[in-house]
C-alpha cells in the first residue's frame, strides 16, 4: 500500500520542489518525516523505486534547521 500511495506523491512532485507552492511549508517536513519513518521501519529501502521521493526527503533533511532524522533520534535515545 505504501508504494502505491507514495507513487502518487512522486508524480505530484515531478515538476515541483515543494508539496505546495514555491516555498517550504510544514507539509514538506511532515512528508519528509513520514517517508523517513517508513524507510526506517521497513526491512529494505522503500524509496529505491521512487528516486524522486528519496531525493526530496534528502533535500528536506539537508535544510539548515531541519529536525533530526528518525534513525539519528533513536540512536541518541539509546545513549
Amino acid at each position: 500500500d505504501f508504494l502505491q500511495m507514495a507513487s502518487v506523491i512522486d508524480q505530484h512532485l515531478r515538476d515541483r520542489q515543494f508539496v505546495v507552492g514555491h516555498k517550504v511549508t510544514v507539509g514538506d517536513f511532515v512528508l519528509a518525516y513520514t517517508l523517513d519513518m517508513a524507510t526506517a521501519a521497513a526491512a529494505k529501502n522503500l524509496l529505491e523505486r521512487l528516486p524522486r521521493l528519496e531525493s526530496y526527503m534528502e533535500d528536506m533533511y539537508a535544510r539548515p534547521h531541519a529536525p533530526m532524522r528518525i534513525k539519528e533520534a533513536f540512536a541518541r535515545l539509546r545513549q
